[in-house]
């Protein structure tokens, strides 16, 4: 069998996943020695996004090998995958690009806007062009998210330009 880019992929997500759990995390983040909420403890969200990353993974194995042994069996070979436009391998690097973009730009922005632009961002360099998908996804998904960490586990997040209209909220 050969290793297509679904298998390297779902091999990254679970090592990355691993890695992450077992060492990047517990020796990367200063646990307070006493947190009243387990959910308000700084390693808390990096552990399920982590974990979250792992089972991707874990998922992407078991699909793209269960459509290997289908293809096998029914064509007594793997079909050979389709022509894609050369720019397709340059993602990699515009997502890596894009995400440094918005390391930079959260302070400045703040939260809120820098992860609405790049969320539409990315959500076109994947390939997704419906507004009624990428419009409502890019604007109420960081609104949620800074309402829940803000107001629910009263954790400060950078407002930047749009500051004086989320403390109206």
């Amino acid at each position: 069998m050969t290793l297509n880019r679904n298998i390297v992929a779902g091999l990254c997500f679970l090592g990355f996943g691993v890695l992450a759990v077992a060492v990047l995390i517990p020796y990367g983040i200063a646990q307070p020695p006493s947190v009243k909420y387990r959910a308000l403890s700084p390693s808390f969200w990096p552990y399920i996004v982590c974990s979250a990353i792992g089972v991707i993974g874990v998922l992407l194995l078991i699909y793209e090998l269960a459509a290997a042994s289908r293809n096998r069996n029914r064509t007594g070979a793997v079909a050979a995958p389709t022509g894609r436009p050369a720019w397709i391998a340059l993602r990699p690097f515009l997502v890596m690009a894009l995400l440094l973009a918005i390391y930079l730009t959260l302070e400045p922005l703040g939260f809120v806007l820098t992860t609405t632009l790049g969320l539409v961002a990315l959500m076109l360099l994947a390939g997704e062009r419906r507004p009624t998908i990428v419009l409502p996804i890019a604007l109420l998904l960081p609104l949620a998210l800074h309402l829940f960490f803000v107001k629910a586990a009263q954790r400060p997040i950078p407002g930047g330009v749009l500051d004086f209209l989320l403390q109206r909220i």
